[in-house]
């Protein structure tokens, strides 16, 4: 009731308010994951080695460019390798994997809204996409059961959740070639379950970050909801695989 309003009113504005919303949904991203993965003593350490990198890549992206900002990722993801090793910090690859996972969706989240054709509709078709995936999927999960999905990383997910979760993709899919004229429900509902396994891989992603260092919850930030790591994990994979598609075609996938 929070979460929703307050993103759509980011998107809906667009702009500098939409990139300093989205940069700071990064930071608390990082945050996470410097619980996430760092042991307790070094979080000081790791957080003030990752938000400086962090603030590296955004200088590149305001002075060069979001394709700038982008290879900066991967060079500042070294760097953050490098330095967390020199540090003490001994998860330092995982320093790596943090940035890269956290900067890599926002800057893809940015350009699509901003930059690429149909920005707003398709910002909001792809996240909506992904909010009923898991809607879906929790729905389907708990009236169903059934067989797990994958029981030694997320206990609780099952094949019928996974199948809800696609189910409520496609149902958007078709509802969108239904009111747009430039959209085609034989190429959305193909691109819907492709957004629906890509959900799920980066929730099941998660859980497995969140197994291999024994955490529940990515944070509290959210009361009963666990961190804002625990709402994104499936954008964290749909963002820049969406951007990637976009950009090659060079148009929007409400236009393919």
């Amino acid at each position: 009731m929070v979460l929703v309003p307050a993103a759509a009113a980011l998107i809906s504005i667009g702009g500098p308010v939409f990139v300093a919303g989205v940069v700071l949904i990064a930071g608390l991203m990082l945050w996470e994951w410097c619980g996430l993965v760092v042991a307790a003593e070094a979080h000081t350490r790791a957080r003030a080695v990752i938000i400086g990198a962090a603030l590296l890549v955004l200088a590149a992206g305001l002075l060069l460019g979001l394709s700038y900002a982008l290879a900066a990722v991967f060079v500042a993801a070294a760097a953050v390798v490098g330095v967390a090793r020199l540090s003490g910090i001994g998860t330092g690859s995982w320093l790596g994997v943090a940035l890269v996972a956290s900067l890599v969706p926002v800057i893809a989240l940015i350009w699509m809204r901003i930059e690429s054709p149909l920005g707003l509709e398709t910002v909001v078709y792809v996240i909506t996409s992904v909010v009923l995936v898991d809607i879906g999927a929790y729905a389907a999960g708990r009236t169903i059961g059934g067989p797990k999905l994958m029981p030694r990383v997320s206990p609780s997910k099952t094949w019928a959740g996974l199948i809800g979760g696609i189910a409520a993709a496609v149902l958007l899919a078709i509802a969108v070639a239904a009111w747009l004229p430039d959209a085609r429900w034989l190429v959305l509902v193909p691109v819907a379950i492709l957004i629906a396994l890509l959900a799920q891989t980066g929730d099941l992603l998660e859980s497995a970050v969140k197994r291999r260092f024994n955490i529940k919850d990515s944070g509290h930030l959210i009361p009963g909801h666990g961190g804002i790591l625990d709402r994104v994990d499936g954008q964290v994979t749909v963002l820049p695989t969406m951007a990637l598609a976009i950009a090659v075609s060079g148009r929007s996938v409400l236009q393919w």
